[in-house]
């Protein structure tokens, strides 16, 4: 009998998110007939890319059992610095985005030297990188908004073939896949899980833990780098308030998608992709009803508190199976 109700237990955590979103489509729709809208969910999910990415970037590192703080703020200085690279150096738009990135890579190499080489708090060391580097963006951009409007083709690009698919969104799903695949399909995503899970025992069965955790920092560097890029180029221009608090709603979509905080459990999809979904769909529904836009923040601060308890719940049915 008690393992019948551990396993009814754990049935309920895997499909939760499931049965989370499809409550929100079912309330948000029967308030408006113009949330479950083709229209709408396009226009959500595009926009909403720079969230799933980062959701995605922080997924890396919680796997290994590290709080990663500053992906938010190395979204926001990668698109600065090629925001900035294109407007005032006239920078071909492709280099522009790869320095970008390479710069939020770099950050996530620096975190990865402090946190694994030098052994410090993680969360402390990736809080204090978030508030420099947010410092050294608005140094970039001498906290001024910056127009983009030759990034305008980039949004409205589409692929004929695929019945005229956003090529943006296109690259949002490939980096959603392909992360999962490295995950489920890899040798290093199992070292992740095995490193997440116990340190001590995956270094005792031979794996590097020191290397893995240094390619989950670096990985989630770089996927919040391409978020940065992500986010210039549907937003149209650099404002200085992007991306502000990205890493915490990425943590809760994680965590809502069945990423645990103390790592060694997650998957790109469904999970984490599912709970961006949810954020932002809660987003959308509440805008189409009018309600204010101060209440979102509210929201999604109770969001990010009953996806910790829901974690916590989740470890403890985990440790009870």
């Amino acid at each position: 009998m008690l393992k019948t109700n551990k396993y009814k237990l754990e049935n309920i955590f895997q499909y939760s998110t499931y049965i989370v979103l499809a409550l929100i489509f079912i309330i948000f729709t029967i308030g408006s007939d113009k949330f479950l809208t083709l229209k709408n969910m396009y226009t959500t999910i595009f926009n909403g890319g720079p969230l799933i990415l980062i959701t995605c970037a922080v997924t890396f590192a919680l796997l290994v059992g590290i709080i990663d703080l500053s992906v938010g703020a190395m979204g926001y200085v990668s698109g600065c610095l090629a925001g900035v690279l294109i407007k005032n150096f006239d920078t071909p738009i492709a280099l522009a985005f790869l320095a970008g990135i390479a710069l939020a890579t770099f950050i996530g190499w620096v975190n990865s030297l402090f946190i694994v080489k030098f052994k410090m708090n993680s969360m402390l060391v990736t809080m204090g990188m978030m508030l420099i580097i947010r410092a050294i963006a608005k140094i970039i951009t001498d906290d001024k908004t910056i127009s983009l409007f030759s990034l305008s083709f980039l949004r409205q690009a589409k692929i004929k073939a695929i019945g005229g698919f956003p090529i943006l969104l296109l690259v949002v799903l490939f980096i959603v896949m392909i992360s999962n695949i490295v995950l489920k399909r890899t040798s290093f995503g199992r070292k992740l899980l095995a490193v997440g899970s116990n340190e001590a025992v995956a270094k005792n069965i031979g794996i590097n833990t020191d290397r893995i955790k240094s390619s989950a920092l670096i990985l989630s560097g770089a996927i919040s780098g391409i978020a940065g890029c992500f986010w210039i180029v549907t937003l149209g221009s650099v404002v200085v308030t992007g991306l502000m608090s990205y890493e915490f709603l990425a943590i809760a979509a994680a965590v809502l998608g069945g990423t645990s905080l103390l790592g060694g459990r997650g998957s790109f999809y469904p999970g984490s992709f599912l709970g961006a979904l949810i954020l932002l769909f809660i987003a959308s529904g509440m805008a189409i009803r009018g309600i204010s836009p101060y209440a979102i923040p509210f929201v999604r601060g109770v969001i990010i508190f009953i996806a910790m308890y829901v974690d916590s719940l989740r470890y403890k049915a985990m440790m009870n199976s």
